[in-house]
């Protein structure tokens, strides 16, 4: 058998390989503590999955089209600290959370504008935008947290439905909705096209600037919209909020099997990557191990991840 050949075979059993690695990490912990196994224990990790899912939707298109945005953390942050002060200035909490939503279509418009009609390098503008927002953040409230929502508010993070987190459904929802936009619509075509061959589809007549703007537009709303669920589930707003999210976010994405060079990559297999992220994050908290070296395995996770990406490529060829 060829390499391409065994390059192939491994590609189309991907997801096989996915589900394994979640069926491993499920029996592992299982057995390491007796807390694992247990209908509550899966419960609080689906409601503490939201943040990082819903950012990881957008990312994920945005890596299928050949860039990243490393700013959805601060964006995140940003985004919830502007819920709060608006909260604390006398706005309803609802017309709040709508404030929370309008800043991060904000920032990701300015993302978006600058790397799509300016075709700056979008890791420089991200690192930029995740810099001055962070800084941004501890200027509006100092660096003290917000809190003293309504009740009706903490509906959002900490309700749940027939025993189930009410924020893990619309999770839920929100995957299959975007699963089926990546599947069945034109412009999950655009999105794959850019990160496949950007000039053929330029020259398609297809606007890459257009689709490239409403990628990083949506990833600004999804990190808002993460930053709403975030406040409501810890009931306060803090500076430090959403502060290295994005390294589980792409970790997820690229585990899930979405090419860190564009043009290939699904939501499905984001979600199942997801579930690897936080099923081992919950696993390693039961044991006791220090969050240090979570990152550690984490960084790895994602090394193991980007370096399986060029092995294949190099297969491929």
């Amino acid at each position: 058998m060829s390499m391409r050949t065994i390059g192939l075979s491994f590609k189309q059993n991907k997801l096989l390989v996915q589900l394994l690695l979640l069926l491993f990490i499920l029996v592992l912990f299982s057995i390491l503590s007796p807390y694992f196994l247990s209908v509550t224990n899966f419960m609080n990790v689906f409601n503490q999955m939201v943040e990082v899912g819903l950012i990881a939707i957008p990312m994920t298109m945005i890596v299928i089209s050949g860039a990243m945005d490393l700013s959805v953390g601060s964006i995140l942050g940003f985004s919830a600290v502007c819920m709060g002060i608006a909260f604390e200035h006398g706005l309803n909490i609802w017309a709040s959370v709508l404030v929370a939503l309008l800043a991060g279509l904000l920032c990701g418009a300015v993302n978006g504008y600058l790397i799509a009609r300016h075709r700056m390098q979008a890791i420089v503008v991200t690192i930029g935008m995740l810099v001055m927002l962070r800084g941004l953040v501890y200027v509006l409230n100092q660096g003290r947290p917000i809190s003293g929502y309504p009740d009706s508010f903490y509906f959002l993070g900490q309700q749940y439905i027939a025993g189930v987190p009410f924020n893990a459904i619309f999770l839920a929802a929100v995957f299959l909705l975007a699963h089926f936009v990546m599947k069945r619509t034109r412009f999950s075509t655009y999105v794959y096209g850019i990160g496949n061959n950007e000039e053929a589809v330029h020259y398609s007549g297809i606007s890459v600037v257009r689709t490239r703007f409403i990628l990083f537009l949506l990833s600004g709303l999804f990190s808002a919209m993460a930053g709403v669920f975030l406040v409501s589930r810890l009931a306060s707003a803090e500076a430090t909020s959403g502060t290295n999210i994005e390294l589980d976010v792409l970790t997820a994405t690229l585990i899930g099997g979405t090419h860190i060079f564009g043009g290939r990559g699904s939501l499905s297999g984001t979600f199942i990557g997801l579930l690897i992220i936080v099923f081992l994050r919950n696993g390693l908290n039961l044991l006791g191990v220090s969050v240090l070296y979570q990152a550690v395995i984490l960084g790895a996770l994602l090394l193991i991840a980007v370096g399986n990406k060029q092995f294949n490529r190099g297969l491929s060829r």
